[in-house]
């Protein structure tokens, strides 16, 4: 009788085959990262960008036919619009805050100095305080002194430190920029080895993909409405209280609306100082609560309402995504955050319809094996 050879040897073999290829990737893939890690924050960058303007690369590609020279074009055209905006702002705003230093200079002239100047522009409300709290024992010169040393010293301290975050800046934006070239250039190519690599179907990929690009381009645009939005309230409330360029310190602030470390704090902050330097604190307090309370709400409030409008997802996910990010990321964080849970929902969805497919398989399989069984039986 002969007996076929069992396939067990070839089989144990081709595990170990894939479990040691499995650990070599492991350990290749946590070694590019050690590589590429440095290099994150600009790639990223990179990626958000060529995401959102590929549609108007794809225009320019159509009028100028070399791939090379669109994809030159588009960067060109990329690098316009961030840098020009931004450097009219930082022209503006070093003018007007020449005009608020030159301002205080004055009044501190005529004051005696500046620190007389602030404790008799403090006097007011420190009296109207007084009536509620006990500051007989607190020396506002003295104080005023010591945060002015303690500001002075730390100008001195930081100044390294300004220099080389300049530095780091300048260098991932060249290596953004030049990143986002090949991007434009070779973005189609690279999505189909993207998806040749992963072990997905057409569908699946293309369902993968559609989730990152509208959560991206949700995320940027939902972000340019919540800046304008809030760049509109702070220039309101400039031209109330009669602070001078309200609408370009409206501007200003939504460019600074972007960037949720600073926000448009930077803008209302200065603004209310500017107003207690004129003697109007009332003004400025009311000024502050406006920023805190109510433009500072806005961004908690309609970011995520928007961004959920587009990428379909729950409201609260998308707030627990956009600030989660932030603090996990930085200003990245703004888009990599609601990536990364589109990315994960999308694959759970995958997941989910992989399992119901399996159990129809199976059920459909325990169907028919009674009916096989009791054909063979009656033969």
């Amino acid at each position: 009788m002969h007996l076929n050879k069992p396939p067990f040897p070839d089989l144990v073999k081709k595990r170990i085959t894939v479990i040691f290829l499995l650990t070599v990737t492991a350990v290749a893939l946590y070694f590019c990262y050690l590589i590429f890690q440095p290099f994150l924050k600009p790639l990223l960058s990179a990626v958000v960008i060529a995401v959102v303007f590929f549609p108007v690369h794809v225009r320019i590609h159509r009028v100028l036919r070399s791939p090379s020279l669109a994809a030159l074009a588009s960067t060109i055209i990329v690098l316009l619009l961030i840098i020009v905006p931004a450097f009219a702002i930082i022209l503006a705003i070093k003018e007007e805050v020449a005009g608020l230093v030159t301002l205080i200079d004055e009044k501190s002239t005529e004051s005696g100095g500046l620190s007389p100047y602030v404790s008799q522009l403090l006097e007011r409300p420190m009296q109207w305080i007084g009536r509620f709290v006990d500051l007989s024992q607190f020396d506002l010169r003295a104080s005023l002194l010591g945060r002015l040393r303690e500001l002075s010293s730390f100008l001195v301290s930081g100044g390294w430190m300004i220099v080389g975050g300049v530095t780091t800046f300048i260098l991932n934006s060249v290596i953004a920029l030049f990143t986002l070239f090949f991007l434009f250039r070779e973005g189609r190519s690279m999505r189909r080895r993207a998806a040749a690599v992963l072990p997905l179907s057409s569908e699946q990929v293309d369902k993968l993909f559609r989730g990152i690009e509208n959560t991206i381009i949700g995320t940027v645009y939902g972000g340019l409405v919540v800046a304008a939005v809030q760049g509109t309230l702070v220039g309101l409330a400039l031209w109330i209280f009669g602070v001078p360029s309200p609408v370009l310190w409206g501007v200003i602030a939504s460019f600074f609306a972007l960037l949720p470390l600073v926000g448009t704090a930077a803008v209302w902050v200065p603004a209310s100082i500017y107003l207690i330097a004129t003697g109007s604190w009332v003004k400025a307090l009311i000024l502050a609560a406006w920023g805190v309370f109510v433009v500072g709400t806005i961004d908690n409030v309609l970011r995520p309402y928007l961004i959920s409008g587009r990428v379909q997802m729950h409201t609260l996910l998308i707030f627990f995504a956009v600030f989660g990010g932030v603090r996990a990321f930085g200003f990245l964080g703004l888009f990599i955050g609601p990536v990364i849970l589109a990315v994960t929902l999308t694959v759970l969805s995958m997941l989910r319809d992989e399992g119901r497919s399996w159990n129809a398989y199976w059920h459909e399989e325990k169907a028919a094996a009674p009916a096989g069984n009791d054909e063979d039986a009656t033969r």
